[in-house]
């Protein structure tokens, strides 16, 4: 995968949304949940907005793995979540 497919990582974040309405997840939260695990750290911290357009290859193809896999994976989206908000200090 490459950064040609950044329609996908687009489409991804909009498709959640409507999978998961009981989470009451914006699509900026599953890029965020997403973007953290693969940082490992809150993203803003790591590289400059947008950040598809700053993250490696493999960062970015990671990236999209897990927003597929959020979508077959809902503890898994969960769990990335609250490591997210560890990252971010909300949880401890």
């Amino acid at each position: 995968m490459s950064r040609i497919n950044s329609k996908l990582y687009f489409e991804l974040g909009e498709q959640l949304p409507k999978q998961y309405p009981e989470l009451n997840f914006d699509n900026h939260c599953y890029w965020r949940i997403a973007l953290d695990n693969v940082l490992q750290g809150k993203w803003r911290d790591k590289i400059p907005a947008p950040a598809y357009k700053h993250l490696t290859d493999d960062q970015f193809d990671y990236v999209i793995h897990l927003l597929k896999s959020y979508s077959r994976d809902q503890r898994l989206l969960l769990q990335h979540n609250e490591n997210s908000l560890r990252y971010r200090g909300k949880i401890k």
